[in-house]
C-alpha cells in the first residue's frame, strides 16, 4: 500500500479547520466491496493513524457518488497523480479514501488520521539523520510489524553519490554494518545503500535524482 506523503491542499485545510470528539470513526464500504486492514496502529507524519484497503465492482465515480451520500455533502475531493481522494472530517479525525480504477472495477485506500492538538507541530524524520538542506516529505511507522517499519522520504539538491556517502561515514558511526550495496559512482543517478544492526535491524536507502535535478531519498528502517 501506498500512502500519499503530502495532502492536497483542499483536504489540508479541512484537517486544520474540522472539530474534535473522541472515538475513531467506522468508514463504510461501498456495496460489493471487499476489505482488509493494513495497520491499526500506526503514525503518519507524527500523527496517530491507521489503514486498510478494498477492492469494488464499482467505478470511481460511483465511490465519489457513495461517500457524497454517506457524509451528507460534507467532503472534499481532490485529484493526485492519477487517483481521486476523497476526504471528509470525522470529529478529531480526518478520513481519506484514495480510489483508483482496477481490472472492472476500483481499488481503493482508506486512511484515518487523529488530528493534532491546537498548535501542536509533529515533529517529521525524529532521531534520523539527514544531511543538510534535506526536507522531510513523509514519515511513517508502522507500530504492529515486529521491528516497527519506519519508511521516511526524503528531498534535497545534493547528489545521490553525495548522498550516499553522508549516509555511509553516519551509519558506520552509529553501529550499522555495509551489506549487499552496489557501486556508487560520481555520475550515478541512483544509489541504493544496504545496512544491518545488531543481527536483527535492517535497513535500504535508496536514493534517486530526477530529471529536475531534485533527489529524494526513501529509506526503509526494519
Amino acid at each position: 500500500m501506498r500512502i500519499h506523503s503530502r495532502l492536497t491542499l483542499g483536504l489540508l485545510l479541512a484537517l486544520l479547520s474540522a472539530p474534535a470528539t473522541a472515538g475513531w470513526p467506522t468508514v463504510p464500504l461501498p456495496e460489493h466491496s471487499t476489505g482488509e486492514t493494513v495497520s491499526r496502529h500506526m503514525t503518519y507524519n507524527g500523527l496517530p493513524m491507521r489503514a486498510s484497503r478494498f477492492s469494488t465492482t464499482q467505478e470511481v465515480e460511483e465511490i465519489v457518488a457513495f461517500y457524497a451520500r454517506k457524509w451528507n455533502g460534507k467532503y472534499v475531493v481532490d485529484q493526485l497523480e492519477g487517483k481521486t481522494i476523497i476526504g471528509h472530517a470525522d470529529g478529531d479525525h480526518y478520513v481519506t479514501v484514495e480510489v483508483e480504477p482496477a481490472g472492472g472495477g476500483s481499488e481503493g485506500t482508506v486512511g484515518i488520521v487523529e488530528m493534532p492538538a491546537e498548535g501542536a507541530k509533529p515533529e517529521l524524520g525524529k532521531d534520523f539523520y539527514r544531511p543538510g538542506g534535506t526536507e522531510v516529505i513523509s514519515d511513517i511507522t508502522y507500530h504492529d510489524t515486529p521491528n516497527e517499519t519506519r519508511t521516511l522520504v526524503l528531498q534535497n539538491q545534493l547528489s545521490p553519490y553525495v548522498n550516499q556517502q553522508h549516509y555511509l561515514r553516519r551509519m558506520r558511526a552509529n553501529g550499522w554494518s555495509t551489506v549487499d550495496s552496489a557501486p556508487c559512482l560520481p555520475a550515478s543517478s541512483q544509489c541504493v545503500g544496504k545496512f544491518e544492526k545488531g543481527g536483527d535491524r535492517k535497513m535500504v536507502v535508496t536514493t534517486s535524482r530526477d530529471s529536475k535535478m531534485l533527489t529524494s531519498t526513501v529509506v526503509t528502517i526494519e
